[in-house]
């Protein structure tokens, strides 16, 4: 199969559901049909442009309709797509376009000025086109698409063929090119049913960029004609009466997003009894926050540990997971990040290249399988150094217990060491987010003339809430000891965070290592 295909099925067995629709629009969802006859006639249009089968094509928009139609015709047209996170900076956009060879951009009118830039610098980029109708020298999708027909239609099945290159959102040094084919993708929404009950015609919000896993996550519910909400950018209470407004089905979130939902004075008056999936991923959750995140939205926690190298699908906390005896699980159970999906194989090696299978045996977190890439655009160097030994280095640091559950302990790069002990930075921040006024925070080492380092943590506090850092590293010794408390606790009003919403450790660690030899990257 390809990618499309899952749209396709959609459009076949419900051609006249609702297909996409965008919050905090007046106009009325575009049916699958609609959208199906639309996605073709923008293949067409490519094609009638002369862009060959394989050319990279982008969509410069925040979360909309009429992109995700867009992205469709690009792989319609059997181009590669390339998600550009619109809520990057304009310069990392700008180099992720050049380094991964975009042929055709797609844009939004509010990213006009963006686009004038990118225009100025990337002559490559044959044609740009906008998604509303404007004046000036682009074509506009409607332009575009004028006297091509509507007619379905799909390309040889090709699953060896790229489907898409991911960035990795590296916040220093340019991001490196994830090469995913249509395998690639298609193993990983395998995972995914193999765990979620896709039935009826169900609703799934897409609050996070759909350039992420908000947007790939939706294209197996939209194979059984789900509608998607498109949600462009996240405000808390707006979400929150979305999410029981339109009786949403699932939808996928980061976790500081979800600390955000919980910190909501009012969060516990909204009716979440629709929700079927709460899907979370891409940093670790604090454990004492997902059990709030379960009594407060229900038993509807999933959680998915993967990497854009390993698209979403390395291991999975199931529904069930989250709970023993219709009960919230142990706290060690919620610290985990599951166990490995069907089609993923998972195992834990050391640094000459041997598995560890002897359970709590701790080293690098590896992957093989239909699900992993094939390595980094134009990058042969950077995909010897993740492929060694035969299997993807996820640079990740864990162990398997003895019923299989998966614990992430640290990033290679981010284990401090203090005194000639390893500190996993992990460990410390759940004991750190156990405290109630504790919103988010980041735990780093930073530079020590006796230790080498000591351990910090940086934190960011529920709203209305003051906490003394002496009483929060109290706080911690008593969870953890001495060696792994914090020696210092930084109160911020805001943690860095990415466009997805992951805290950004690196700009953290920054500021305390800028003149030492620890690398910060």
């Amino acid at each position: 199969m390809n990618l499309i295909d899952f749209f396709d099925a959609g459009v076949t067995s419900h051609p006249d559901a609702p297909c996409f629709a965008d919050c905090g629009s007046d106009a009325p969802a575009i049916r699958y049909a609609q959208a199906g006859a639309l996605t073709c006639q923008i293949a067409r249009g490519l094609q009638a442009l002369g862009l060959p089968p394989g050319f990279h094509g982008a969509v410069l928009s925040g979360n909309a309709g009429t992109a995700f139609t867009a992205l469709l015709g690009i792989l319609r047209a059997q181009g590669v797509w390339l998600p550009v996170n619109a809520r990057n900076s304009a310069d990392s956009n700008l180099e992720f376009l050049q380094d991964m060879d975009c042929d055709v951009l797609f844009y939004q009118a509010h990213y006009a000025d963006q686009v004038a830039a990118i225009r100025a610098k990337l002559p490559r980029i044959q044609h740009f086109i906008a998604l509303e109708d404007a004046a000036g020298p682009d074509l506009s999708v409607n332009r575009l698409i004028q006297g091509h027909s509507g007619d379905m239609f799909s390309s040889p099945p090709n699953p060896q063929a790229l489907a898409m290159i991911m960035g990795t959102g590296g916040t220093t040094g340019r991001s490196k090119g994830v090469m995913l084919s249509n395998r690639n993708v298609m193993t990983t929404f395998a995972n995914h049913m193999s765990v979620m009950q896709i039935t009826g015609r169900m609703t799934v919000l897409a609050a996070a960029p759909i350039t992420h896993t908000a947007g790939l996550v939706s294209l197996p519910f939209m194979a059984r004609g789900a509608r998607v909400l498109l949600m462009d950018g996240i405000d808390p209470q707006n979400l929150l009466q979305v999410i029981a407004r339109e009786r949403v089905s699932m939808l996928f979130l980061p976790p500081t997003v979800i600390y955000t939902l919980l910190a909501q004075p009012n969060v516990r008056e909204f009716d979440f009894s629709a929700l079927r999936y709460l899907m979370y991923g891409a940093a670790p959750m604090s454990p004492d926050k997902l059990a709030e995140a379960i009594d407060v939205f229900g038993p509807v926690m999933l959680q998915i540990y993967g990497q854009a190298e390993v698209p979403g699908a390395i291991s999975v906390l199931t529904l069930e997971d989250h709970l023993i005896d219709g009960q919230v699980a142990p706290r060690q159970r919620l610290l985990s990040a599951g166990r490995r999906f069907p089609f993923t194989r998972v195992a834990i090696m050391d640094d000459d290249g041997q598995l560890l299978t002897q359970a709590g045996a701790v080293g690098e977190i590896v992957a093989q399988g239909d699900i992993v890439t094939r390595g980094y655009y134009k990058n042969p160097e950077a995909t010897a150094e993740v492929q060694r030994h035969g299997w993807h280095c996820t640079g990740d640091v864990g162990y398997f217990d003895d019923q299989g559950f998966l614990f992430i302990v640290d990033r290679k790069k981010d284990m401090i060491v203090t005194g000639g002990f390893n500190v996993f930075s992990s460990e410390v921040e759940a004991a750190v987010m156990a405290h109630p006024a504790v919103k988010d925070c980041a735990v780093i080492g930073v530079p020590h003339e006796k230790w080498g380092e000591s351990v910090k943590a940086v934190v960011e506090l529920r709203p209305q809430q003051s906490l003394a850092p002496e009483e929060l590293i109290a706080f911690v010794k008593n969870r953890l000891g001495s060696v792994k408390a914090p020696k210092d606790v930084e109160i911020v009003a805001q943690l860095p965070r990415s466009s997805v919403g992951k805290v950004l450790k690196k700009e953290v660690r920054k500021q305390y290592w800028q003149d030492q030899e620890r690398m910060v990257s």
